[in-house]
């Protein structure tokens, strides 16, 4: 694509897109929205997408994959809590179901890791605090109730003071 001859609301909105790429890393969605508030037209949108997905800098499947990693390493989110995240960024709901499995396993794992962390914090309350506290958490976290009443099993914590 050649700037010099073409229209200039497409060069800003390619501008643009650049900006906000070289902040992070966007969906497509996101960038459509952000292009629709900043009040491009919806033909500009479609160009300015396509440019870039022809350059290589919007790729969702990618980017699906990098944020499923971030929400399960670095957030320690259940499996619900990593498909809220992505939705959230604007990955398209059959592009969720391509790129997660929902492995029991990987999410029990996470949840001994959030617990042991978060009752690091929380030793001083009582037994029946911490419960009630541990299982809001971990269902804030997007963990199943099957897994949450396995760790806090595990974790030696009543289960028979919960609501």
């Amino acid at each position: 694509m050649s700037f010099s001859n073409s229209n200039p609301d497409k060069i800003g909105a390619i501008r643009y897109a650049y900006r906000l790429l070289s902040y992070r890393d966007r969906s497509e969605k996101e960038l459509t929205d952000k292009l629709k508030w900043k009040g491009f037209s919806e033909e500009i949108i479609q160009q300015t997408i396509n440019h870039l997905s022809e350059k290589g800098f919007i790729d969702d499947t990618a980017l699906a994959l990098s944020l499923r990693r971030i929400a399960e390493d670095a957030r320690l989110l259940g499996n619900r809590g990593v498909r809220i995240f992505l939705h959230r960024r604007g990955i398209p709901e059959n592009l969720i179901r391509d790129v997660f499995t929902d492995d029991d396993s990987d999410e029990t794992i996470r949840a001994e890791k959030v617990v042991s962390k978060k009752l690091k914090t929380i030793e001083n309350y009582s037994d029946e605090e911490i419960k009630k506290k541990m299982w809001r958490f971990l269902v804030r976290k997007g963990y199943s109730f099957d897994t949450i009443n396995k760790i806090l099993r595990q974790f030696k914590i009543n289960d028979s003071t919960i609501e």
